[in-house]
């Protein structure tokens, strides 16, 4: 087994007697004894489907405290889990078999009764703890990815959260999980006293390895909720007595302005004993972080990292935190290219973010050209040093707006707008100009659209203090619910398109 396996299991003896596992949904609470049996009953099942080293299997479970057991389980075998969202269509499970020869997948009951008559998988359910599992096994002749060092074996095959196109896959190793956890656990100074609650979906690496499997190899009690719920949250929280989680900047939006939230709070909020959250994904506006902090007595850690750099790259120090940045970097070699100057480690020098080190991937399992720049991987982020090495992320490459020939970077504009108490979300995109080939267009939602022109009158007031001339919305637009990925990032391609034109149902000045 891999020095991974070994950790969790380490564990799992110290813990015997102690709750490790709490599902909020099932209210399953799974110590330490609970789990490692399971997690045997689990490679029994699968040594009994034929599942051998290098096997991929396709896992839609939505959030479970199944899912780190399973995994686990086939891990200890060398298999592999590609976890995916629960809500994927049947049409794309079976795609992926046909494009990948995967061995098998555990599906939700919903996906189970879908699947009928499709010649690609055959049914093979059983049973763990009066728990059915819809198994399926693949027809054909399964592609393996063998590794003969069990550190340099596959664990985890992820997508990437891409806005566009089919998702990239990412090979994870059981070597760098464990190096992730290491840089999460040091970062955040993760203690074995924590409760970790996990909201975010389970088949995304932020869930998966900061949250899961980083408490785990700690030691942690791992708490796992279905979905993010503003109504049942601070329940949770204090029921659950949580120190930490991560989240989305949705999230923290959606705390701030929910109201049957914000009286759950108020009732419970000597009950609470959440330290901090962690906040990744995209840039969360200043007055947002400053709000949320100050509202709930609640820090919040901004940090940066991606699938491709097996999770968190830089983060901010709890107790050194720069507002607006994401912090300095962690173990992890981070550069900035441009085409005039190249690679550097300068500050205040602005271009691309690149990567290289021990956890970053240096291909796709289906290689795409030009991804690396001097050994470094390309992030597609444009960001920044500033002089005490905190590092500043301000936008896509694809994203970036190109107004007349300056470039604009969305996030810095929404976090002027966002300041507003009126204004609940903003994403800020570049639409079609004749003059300029692209002009600023900010896409607001409002808490109410009374006063809209006075409204719209301050934010315009505010941008020409705080921003140049060409990065000031020409157009503010009050639009219907933006379109996003899983993890709450707003898809700006899909907004753009369905802002061009005529705009209907909204408001523009």
């Amino acid at each position: 087994m891999s020095e991974l396996t070994n950790q969790l299991n380490q564990q799992l003896i110290l813990h015997a007697n102690d709750v490790q596992l709490i599902d909020t949904e099932s209210k399953i609470e799974l110590t330490g004894d609970d789990i490692k049996k399971k997690v045997d009953a689990f490679r029994r099942q699968f040594v009994n489907q034929n599942i051998n080293r290098g096997d991929v299997i396709l896992i839609a479970l939505g959030n479970t405290l199944w899912m780190t057991i399973i995994e686990q389980a086939l891990w200890e075998i060398g298999a592999i889990a590609h976890p995916i969202a629960e809500t994927t269509g049947t049409k794309e499970i079976i795609s992926e078999f046909k494009d990948y020869q995967y061995s098998g997948a555990i599906v939700t009951d919903r996906i189970d009764s879908e699947l009928n008559n499709q010649g690609i998988l055959s049914k093979r359910t059983f049973e763990i703890s009066d728990f059915a599992i819809n198994y399926y096994a693949f027809s054909g002749k399964p592609l393996q990815h063998i590794s003969n060092n069990d550190e340099q074996q596959l664990a985890l095959i992820l997508n990437t959260s891409g806005t566009t196109g089919k998702p990239k896959r990412v090979g994870i190793t059981h070597k760098k999980i464990l190096l992730a956890t290491k840089a999460v656990t040091k970062s955040q100074n993760i203690k074995k006293t924590d409760h970790a609650l996990i909201v975010m979906p389970m088949f995304h690496i932020n869930a998966q390895i900061v949250s899961t499997v980083t408490s785990r190899v700690n030691g942690c009690q791992v708490i796992v909720a279905p979905k993010f719920s503003a109504s049942k949250f601070w329940t949770i929280v204090a029921d659950y007595q949580i120190t930490w989680l991560s989240v989305v900047p949705t999230i923290i939006n959606i705390l701030l302005k929910n109201e049957k939230s914000n009286a759950q709070y108020n009732k419970l909020k000597e009950f609470v004993h959440l330290e901090y959250v962690r906040s990744a994904s995209f840039s969360l506006p200043k007055q947002l972080l400053t709000d949320f902090e100050q509202r709930f007595n609640v820090r919040v850690q901004e940090g940066y990292g991606m699938t491709e750099s097996t999770t968190v790259v830089s983060i901010n120090p709890l107790t050194k935190p720069k507002i607006g940045s994401v912090g300095p970097v962690v173990d992890t070699d981070i550069a900035i290219y441009s085409a005039n100057y190249g690679v550097t480690y300068k500050p205040n020098q602005h271009g691309e973010i690149i990567l290289r080190g021990p956890r970053v991937l240096q291909q796709y399992l289906d290689p795409k050209d030009n991804i690396l720049i001097d050994g470094y991987f390309r992030t597609g982020d444009i960001g920044y040093f500033d002089n005490d090495g905190y590092l500043y992320v301000i936008g896509r490459i694809k994203e970036i707006i190109n107004h007349g020939g300056e470039k604009v970077a969305p996030a810095k504009v929404e976090s002027v707008i966002a300041q507003f108490e009126f204004v609940t979300e903003v994403a800020v995109i570049g639409l079609p100009d004749e003059l300029y080939g692209e002009r600023v267009v900010a896409a607001l939602h409002m808490n109410n659209t009374d006063d809209y022109e006075q409204k719209i009158a301050a934010i315009k007031r505010k941008s020409s203090q705080e921003l140049a001339k060409y990065e000031q919305p020409s157009e503010y637009i009050i639009t219907g619910a933006f379109p996003r990925n899983q993890t709450g990032k707003v898809l700006r391609t899909q907004l753009v398109e369905r802002l061009k034109g005529e705009y209907q149902n909204a408001f523009s000045s």
